[in-house]
């Protein structure tokens, strides 16, 4: 609880900072951090047509790869973070086995409080993203004991920088 009280108040100090240099930075330039373990994520040009948005998640001796897709059906986007998945066609089996993460990312808006989905790509960077459950589900892969990571990441990603 003491750590969750500690990232609104850092939130709340931060909002100016936060609004100004999302305004200048579209969302596939954007990195952003997590206060818990120290871990980053940061976007990156998709480049293909089945993807919504790439990144990666990097800490300790971890580099995740991830992705989002948009479901149709849903009309929600659908994230993933993989560990050396297969490249190419895989089976069920093999991306169950080598992905670490799934769920919604979301953005958030600290000025407004606002939380959607993530923008359409060249859309401005949010204030923040919410990976539901990542730290759980880092903790409890096989990964951990390799990740170099002392501390269990925190769900809340703050906006950072503007890669060039």
């Amino acid at each position: 609880m003491r750590k969750a009280i500690k990232v609104v108040s850092l939130a709340l100090c931060l909002v100016p900072g936060w609004a100004m240099a999302a305004e200048r930075c579209v969302i596939e330039k954007a990195v952003f951090g997590e206060a818990d373990a120290g871990t980053v994520l940061a976007f990156k040009p998709v480049g293909s047509a089945a993807v919504s948005h790439l990144f990666t998640v990097t800490g300790g001796k971890l580099k995740l790869d991830g992705h989002v897709m948009y479901d149709d059906e849903s009309k929600r986007p659908a994230g993933m973070i993989m560990n050396n998945c297969p490249e190419g066609d895989a089976t069920g089996a093999e991306l169950r086995a080598c992905t670490v993460w799934t769920g919604v990312p979301y953005a958030l808006d600290v000025k407004s409080g606002h939380i959607d989905i993530l923008g359409a790509e060249g859309s401005q960077a949010p204030d923040a993203v919410l990976l539901p459950g990542i730290g759980p589900a880092l903790r409890h892969s096989k990964l951990w004991d390799k990740s170099g990571l002392k501390d269990i990441p925190w769900d809340l990603y703050e906006f950072k920088e503007c890669k060039a």
